[in-house]
């Protein structure tokens, strides 16, 4: 006896799901028609693509798997050509960039870049133009011309190969050997200083600009006759003149800082402190009663008075009503008066305001070159910044007369020599300004430990130590 194991296919199944409907379907040609479409997309239609690339004509008579014999070139081609040869060529690194499908772009209206080289625009040769007439692109092309001679000579200058090896590394006594710059190589600095400015100078620091040489600018300030210990009269008075302008002038800034900051404030005594703060600070508390600031007590004979009396809505009579409308036209009409005598008298003022105007610009034109004359001449005879700070302003010195002496014998220094010529070198822009960094001294407490061995003459030492202080 047979028995069939055969499995009959159901004719009925549930599709429902997709596993399902993948399962019980067959979508082989469906899949073969979107790979096709899809091969079509990346390589093009076959019926738009030009007979050469899907033929080929034989000519060799052979079979088509055969490949012909293909020579070498026997001629090589030289670095140059073949690097000709690859200008044509897409670089490697912008291969990534190209599509690799035929596949139009669905983003029809998007935005079109210009490749380098496309025709300029009107707004860039008009600008050329502008350029072209103030001798812009001219500065450009010599600054560019410039720029690479001197490349080229920096990078000759680090081509060049020494030719004579006479020097002896082992014996080199000098500093510059072991990298220490010319300026430090003297005998006043020591090799220790040398040592430890050697890293400090070779940071790539910003330079100062270049100090100005000024023609008007005296090498060396030249003190006030007035300053010496013999001097003659009026040159001692002209002297004093001139202390006594600085000290009105510095009196009078002082003045008006006091002004704008102390004497702005008004002066209270203590105790209206005191009663200004209990003031603001008790503020929305309930205050105790206080019967003697109640008022007197009217006579009543026990009737109810309202605190607020009721008001009575009075009404105007038409005479009143008249009253007030004539009042508000009498005044309307005043002021419309007003205005009209006034415009009248501005017409015959306009002459007057002309030449008012005219005064005023004359005056600020003349103040505004008074002032940019002033600001060149300092900006030509100043020192050069060579830092954020500013340097010293010098302050007129003067000598007493008690002071005064006919020979050098007898002569009190006033003033440092050295500070005085270091300020100077600050002015004069030989130096940089620098600021005076005060450090405050700690004040450290001493304490006195007592114990076993402490004997009744440390006892007396601490005491006397704090009576010193």
């Amino acid at each position: 006896m047979t028995v069939n194991t055969a499995i009959k296919k159901r004719k009925r199944v549930s599709k429902k799901n997709k596993a399902s409907w993948r399962k019980h379907c067959d979508i082989n040609d469906v899949e073969e028609f979107l790979e096709d479409q899809r091969l079509e997309e990346r390589l093009g239609k076959f019926d738009q693509k030009p007979d050469e690339e899907l033929f080929i004509v034989d000519t060799t008579g052979g079979d088509v798997d055969e490949k012909p014999e293909v020579k070498p070139d026997l001629k090589a081609k030289s670095f140059k050509e073949r690097k000709r040869a690859q200008l044509a060529e897409t670089p490697k690194c912008f291969e990534v960039l190209l599509p690799t499908s035929k596949v139009q772009d669905p983003n029809k209206k998007r935005n079109t870049v210009k490749q380098v080289g496309s025709k300029p625009s009107d707004l860039s040769l008009l600008t050329e133009k502008r350029q072209l007439a103030k001798g812009v692109l001219s500065r450009k092309v010599e600054q560019s011309k410039v720029n690479r001679k001197l490349a080229i000579q920096k990078k000759k200058k680090s081509k060049t190969v020494r030719q004579s090896f006479d020097k002896n590394i082992w014996d080199a006594p000098t500093l510059e050997s072991k990298g220490i710059p010319e300026t430090l190589c003297n005998e006043f600095v020591s090799t220790e200083a040398q040592l430890h400015n050697v890293p400090t100078t070779k940071r790539l620091r910003a330079k100062p600009q270049l100090p100005k040489t000024l023609l008007t600018r005296a090498a060396i300030d030249v003190p006030h006759p007035g300053v010496s210990y013999n001097p003659s009269f009026q040159e001692h008075q002209a002297l004093l003149s001139e202390v006594v302008q600085h000290e009105q002038k510095m009196m009078k800034r002082q003045a008006h800082l006091n002004r704008v900051t102390t004497n702005m404030f008004s002066k209270v005594t203590q105790g209206e402190k005191d009663k200004q703060w209990q003031e603001e600070m008790s503020v929305g508390l309930p205050q105790p009663h206080n019967p003697s600031n109640d008022p007197d007590p009217e006579p009543s004979d026990n009737e109810y008075k309202a605190i607020n009396p009721p008001v009575k809505n009075k009404k105007k009579d038409h005479k009143a009503r008249r009253k007030q409308r004539e009042q508000l036209e009498e005044k309307e009409r005043l002021k419309r008066a007003k205005i009209e005598k006034k415009k009248i008298t501005d017409l015959y003022r306009l002459r007057k305001i002309q030449e008012s105007l005219k005064k005023q610009e004359s005056r600020q034109c003349e103040k505004s070159t008074r002032l940019s004359s002033r600001r060149q001449e300092k900006a030509a005879t100043a020192p050069p910044a060579l830092n954020k700070h500013r340097p010293p302003e010098k302050e007129p010195e003067f000598v007493d007369p008690a002071i005064l002496t006919g020979d050098l014998r007898n002569l009190t220094n006033t003033s440092n020599l050295l500070r005085d010529r270091f300020e100077s070198l600050q002015r004069r822009g030989a130096l940089a300004a620098s600021k005076v960094m005060m450090k405050k001294k700690r004040k450290v407490k001493s304490y006195f430990k007592p114990g076993h061995k402490v004997t009744e003459q440390d006892i007396k030492k601490y005491i006397n130590k704090l009576g010193k202080k």
